[in-house]
């Protein structure tokens, strides 16, 4: 996905967006939209590479992914989207636009818990994916596993975000991966001794 990608989807989700852009076009009110990838990062927690993963590498335990364990996947760096969200606010010529937060290379899910683990210095992960017949199944009776199946498409193959010309545009790049991980294990160690 580039900044010049379609932003056409309809219901759901993924049409949220689509008449963001559409109400934002009809106002006359400067706005600019930072787009990001799934989250990681130091307090970030309701998110695929949050509580449901971090924690899960420190303590040694089967981390279990939506979709495909082996799949590309873009992950943005909550600090970076915020980086992002400054710059743009306070560059006039950004305005009315949709840029993209500092993103590093896509990994897999397998691969983003391997870094974590070796940051952590703890076991390689063990990785298994949850399928996605069991989550459809799953939102016949729950609304979140509902739409958690509709979001399934960025699991199942490839969802790659290209950050490069807004990068460029807001004088960014993304924060190393090392350091990026590093920095998520620090605060999740320290939010689990309670400091």
């Amino acid at each position: 996905m580039t900044e010049d990608s379609p932003r056409e989807a309809q219901g759901g989700k993924r049409g949220v967006r689509t008449a963001l852009l559409a109400a934002r076009e009809a106002s006359a009110t400067p706005t600019v939209s930072v787009v990001a990838s799934d989250f990681f990062g130091p307090r970030v927690m309701n998110a695929h590479a949050g509580e449901r993963l971090v924690p899960r590498v420190l303590a040694g335990k089967t981390v279990r992914v939506l979709g495909s364990a082996d799949q590309p996947h873009s992950f943005t760096y909550v600090p970076d989207l915020t980086a992002a969200m400054i710059s743009a606010a306070h560059n006039p010529k950004l305005w009315n636009s949709v840029l993209h937060a500092p993103t590093g290379p896509a990994l897999t899910q397998r691969q983003l818990a391997d870094r974590f683990a070796e940051a952590a210095g703890a076991p390689t992960a063990r990785v298994k994916a949850l399928p996605g017949w069991l989550l459809r199944a799953a939102g016949l009776v729950s609304t979140d596993a509902k739409e958690i199946g509709e979001m399934l498409y960025q699991f199942d193959g490839p969802f790659v975000m290209d950050s490069g010309r807004s990068n460029e545009a807001l004088g960014l790049v993304p924060t190393p991966l090392t350091e990026a991980v590093a920095s998520t294990v620090q605060w999740w160690r320290t939010r689990a001794a309670g400091t």
